[in-house]
């Protein structure tokens, strides 16, 4: 089967997402600062995103074990839980103001705080050993041997750098030219996880197995009358 290399959309999801990373700058102009902040509506939205492609994941992996895409499925679930947590500050942006708080409580809701960045830090090194061992690169080649998904691959690269450049990093300051810099982060992080999402549902569409067809439902070929002259 002969690869296609065209860089141009292959549907409306890849022209929605182009139109989509153009709109970015434009939207957070006029979005609300509150849907912005810690724990508001756009972060929100992307937990959602992260743990709809974790739960995909995970069914990903029961239906399909044990062949080897089960063990890419089962690598990524903790992928997407690692970027949830991310988003969530651990769990801390589920938690009251302390400067609000009556009390220690939500001091000590996150007792688990200093071992957060570590313990991610050891589950990355877990899981490149694993992709090693697995060899999760097959199902990855295979999917993509027809077609690669670049605009949904350069689209998550884009909205990936526009965040980091609203943040600050990189020696890219958006955050001081960009009246609305924080919004444009949370906007362009959300499109970068909804492409990833996208990604990999174009790898495990093509890694689904067949359904097999009962054989009562096939109808036998009628035989061909032979004519006798």
């Amino acid at each position: 089967m002969r690869r296609s290399t065209s860089w141009l959309p292959g549907g409306q999801g890849e022209w929605a997402l182009l139109a989509a990373l153009a709109a970015c700058y434009p939207a957070s102009l006029v979005l609300p600062a509150a849907w912005a902040r810690e724990g508001g509506l756009l972060e929100s939205l992307q937990v959602v995103v992260l743990c709809a492609g974790s739960t995909l994941a995970l069914l990903m992996y029961v239906r399909t074990r044990p062949a080897r895409v089960a063990m890419l499925a089962l690598w990524v679930v903790p992928v997407w839980l690692l970027l949830a947590g991310r988003e969530l500050s651990w769990c801390r942006a589920w938690l009251p103001d302390r400067s609000t708080a009556a009390d220690t409580t939500a001091a000590m809701a996150l007792w688990f705080q200093p071992l957060a960045r570590p313990g991610a830090a050891v589950l990355l090194a877990l899981l490149v050993l694993s992709a090693v061992y697995y060899r999760i690169d097959g199902p990855l080649r295979a999917a993509f041997a027809r077609r690669m998904p670049w605009v949904k691959l350069v689209v998550v690269l884009a909205a990936a750098m526009g965040s980091t450049c609203a943040e600050g990093h990189m020696s890219c300051h958006l955050d001081r030219v960009l009246a609305s810099a924080q919004t444009f982060e949370e906007l362009c992080e959300l499109l970068a996880y909804v492409a990833l999402f996208m990604v990999q549902h174009v790898v495990f569409m093509h890694q689904m197995p067949v359904k097999r067809v009962p054989v009562w439902c096939i109808r036998p070929r009628s035989r061909r009358k032979k004519w006798v002259n």
